[in-house]
């Protein structure tokens, strides 16, 4: 897979991912620390008007893509001329919602913008899907995280969560029932499920949700010498059978000693963009 990142936020992510060799890395941004540096832009409609021909440095056809941006920066504006150049390929967007609270109005109706339109090439088949992560409900998820190295934090938390969840869609599971999502459910995001408490934590507040995976990561010893899990397992998915949502799982072996779980929703609408304080009104 190539992960591409547009911006700061989304060349930080990218540089996590190239931690693991399945990936190939590339950074475009208007630093020269960037593998593709473009010139500095004063606003989001400049980005889009003038962004260059990067299509000789991109040369993938018929590969699959993630593009990660954050469309609170200005550079976001950018990311439909990219989407253009990187036509014939199979797109995935990770799209990283920035804490609103902290965001002036004008970065506010840039994320809005952006957030909108990446949503919908998603539901019309533009582009193969969107993945809405949230950084506050990331923190939320892994707990209390110090200011020093906050983002290296968070974007590893979420670098490692769906690496883990490509490597599961590219291997056996050990037991399953997988459901295909609807063809219609490209808008998604992802969470962790605490096993042995029950208890989910999303990476962003989707709505309308029509189809939910669970993939259960359990190391050898557990799934050969515990008689109860798989029991645990089943009576957990049918508590969340809904007539209106699908739910499906996989049980994969890991060498790993805790035993985890990583899941993803999926949507068929468009999110609505959710106001974080009640005063604020942001268009």
């Amino acid at each position: 897979m190539r992960i591409i990142g547009l911006g700061k936020a989304g060349c930080s992510l990218a540089q996590a991912f190239s931690k693991f060799p399945q990936y190939e890395t590339v950074k475009i941004d208007a630093d020269k620390g960037a593998d593709i540096t473009i010139k500095k832009r004063d606003s989001h409609e400049e980005y889009d008007a003038k962004f260059p021909n990067v299509k000789r440095k991109l040369k993938f056809s018929n590969e699959e893509i993630m593009i990660i941006v954050s469309g609170a920066g200005k550079i976001s504006g950018a990311i439909l001329r990219l989407l253009e150049q990187l036509q014939n390929n199979k797109i995935t967007i990770l799209y990283i919602q920035s804490d609103l609270r902290l965001l002036s109005e004008m970065q506010k109706k840039q994320d809005k913008i952006v957030s909108n339109v990446l949503q919908e090439y998603a539901r019309s088949g533009v582009i193969d899907a969107i993945w809405l992560v949230d950084n506050r409900l990331v923190e939320r998820g892994i707990g209390e995280v110090p200011i020093m190295g906050y983002y290296e934090v968070l974007n590893q938390a979420i670098v490692n969560m769906i690496h883990m969840i490509n490597v599961f869609r590219n291997s056996e599971p050990v037991i399953g029932n997988f459901i295909t999502p609807s063809e219609l459910s490209r808008i998604a995001t992802i969470g962790l499920l605490e096993i042995d408490e029950d208890a989910e934590s999303w990476f962003y507040d989707l709505t309308n949700i029509r189809d939910v995976v669970y993939y259960y990561g359990i190391n050898e010893a557990e799934l050969k010498d515990d008689g109860t899990l798989f029991k645990k397992i089943t009576n957990y998915i049918s508590s969340k059978l809904d007539e209106k949502m699908n739910v499906s799982y996989g049980v994969y072996k890991t060498t790993y000693e805790q035993r985890y779980c990583y899941c993803i929703q999926y949507s068929s609408m468009v999110q609505s963009y959710k106001e974080l304080l009640d005063d604020q009104d942001i268009g």
